[in-house]
């Protein structure tokens, strides 16, 4: 985070901010968090509308969720695409080379 998000524009110091500044890490009561990972889960979903390759998805059925809150599988629902395994190091090099080319003041074109 330090060499590739630190320092890449006003969107990277904000991101080096949250990763380093992170609430979670005291609500779970994380320690030594300069040798954790962290999963940032929002750039998926953007990764995914930019190359759909990084993202790999089947056909299912939309659950249902019973009244004892468990989902369930229910063949006559709609389908959807359901991801189920994802290219973390294209998704994070793309998010690099992105980061590469902000620019330094929000308000910069």
């Amino acid at each position: 985070m330090a060499r590739f998000v630190k320092g890449k524009g006003a969107i990277g110091d904000y991101l080096w901010h949250l990763y380093t500044n992170n609430p979670l890490h005291e609500m779970f009561a994380i320690t030594n968090t300069e040798t954790k990972t962290w999963v940032i889960w929002d750039i998926i979903n953007v990764a995914w509308l930019f190359d759909e390759a990084y993202v790999s998805t089947h056909t299912t059925t939309s659950p249902a969720l019973t009244e004892a809150l468990y989902w369930e599988r229910d063949e006559g629902r709609h389908a959807m695409l359901e991801a189920y395994d994802l290219d973390r190091d294209s998704i994070f090099e793309d998010l690099y080379r992105t980061l590469e080319k902000a620019p330094a003041d929000p308000g910069t074109p």
